[in-house]
């Protein structure tokens, strides 16, 4: 054993029920191995839910059934098939997985699925014993609850709908980040451009942990457009776990200019990409954090991960997506603005290379990409 996010082999071996005693449990008796990926554990919903007065944390004196009894007047609803999220308001959703890590040295942190992320929907995990959003502390016990907060899109969920995942791992990350210089050793580095050739940080090397990426504004080479903005007036619901279902053109309009810039609106929605790419090995993955708002009326709306082997396939590798939202005044994002950062964390042991990549990272081939329940951008 050692520090660094476990790979999953390691929750198999160390996680899943043996003898009566559980590291992960599914309430609904479903098989974990199910949700099992890369570097992370999907967060499938259960079949209880509240609506909220409000976003709201628990913490070490205020547990989530606190939470529950003080903001959630209506009491309990059942989860079922397609069941509408509205926009604008707060949900608190309990997940079909149990933790019970009272004799393991591991703790977690969750962030929403790329999907969701590209759909406008902020999601928050919650646990009795911490006082952080989407933090798992060292020997947590207990049920896990999502707090679900549609901003532009109405959103289907039903039982075992996957919102979010939760990266497990053994040590305070620090001890398994790479600094700069450390990453200076990796080969083949795993930053490149569009060539496919290495991309030093903007920042140098040294004690730094994080690598800054920046906007990529030229033309797409299969859409000829720069990004993506959020409709005002999405014409249906959407269910995140289809595939190359919806319309694009009914929910987003096409980022257009004359020059390499773009004009961010307030309280709207855009999709757009990294002109540095990812070609992850085994041993690492990655945290994408948003850029400090003091750069602008702008901010990341959504951090991510990118799990060991993102972009290996392809000899020019894979740009990351920002889902960037303007705030109170209308904002020019210029074509190589850092936006965006990114922590190489190690795993705890090296992930084998896959003979194919399952259908949940899908977005392993992705350029300028809407959610995967998005038919292609046809011009």
């Amino acid at each position: 054993m050692s520090v660094g996010i476990l790979s999953p082999d390691e929750i198999r071996d160390e996680l899943l029920p043996d003898g009566g005693r559980h590291g992960l449990h599914r309430p609904s008796g479903a098989d974990v191995n199910d949700i099992i990926g890369f570097s992370s554990v999907d967060l499938p919903l259960g079949t209880e839910y509240w609506v909220m007065l409000g976003s709201c944390r628990s913490g070490k004196d205020l547990s989530v059934a606190d939470l529950l009894r003080l903001y959630a007047p209506n009491g309990p609803r059942t989860l079922t098939e397609n069941t509408v999220l509205e926009k604008g308001h707060v949900y608190l959703v309990k997940v079909d997985l149990e933790l019970a890590l009272t004799d393991k040295r591991i703790r977690g942190k969750s962030t929403g699925r790329s999907s969701i992320g590209r759909l406008d929907v902020l999601v928050r995990l919650l646990i009795d014993g911490s006082s952080e959003f989407d933090q798992v502390p060292e020997c947590a016990k207990g049920a896990l609850y999502v707090e679900v907060a549609p901003i532009t899109f109405n959103v289907l969920v039903s039982p075992g709908t996957c919102l979010s995942q939760l990266r497990l791992f053994r040590g305070d990350e620090d001890l398994f980040t790479l600094t700069m210089d450390e990453l200076g050793y990796e080969a083949p580095f795993p930053v490149v451009n569009g060539d496919g050739a290495r991309v030093s940080p903007a920042n140098g090397g040294g004690r730094h942990t994080t690598f800054p990426f920046s906007l990529e504004l030229t033309p797409d080479a299969e859409t000829g457009i720069r990004g993506f903005v959020a409709r005002d007036d999405p014409p249906e619901p959407i269910d995140p776990e289809l595939r190359d279902h919806y319309d694009p053109h009914q929910f987003w309009e096409a980022v257009e200019s004359g020059d390499p810039s773009v004009l961010l609106e307030t309280d709207r929605l855009y999709i757009l990409r990294s002109k540095e790419r990812l070609k992850l090995p085994g041993h690492l993955a990655v945290e994408c954090q948003a850029y400090t708002e003091t750069l602008g009326e702008w901010r990341i709306e959504y951090a991510g991960f990118a799990h060991p082997w993102f972009g290996s396939t392809r000899g020019q590798g894979t740009p990351i997506i920002f889902e960037v939202r303007g705030h109170n005044i209308p904002t020019i994002l210029r074509d190589g603005l850092q936006l965006g950062k990114v922590s190489f964390r190690r795993m705890s042991k090296s992930v084998p290379e896959p003979d194919h990549l399952p259908a949940k990272e899908q977005y392993e081939q992705q350029e300028l990409k809407l959610s995967s329940c998005f038919k292609a951008w046809d011009t």
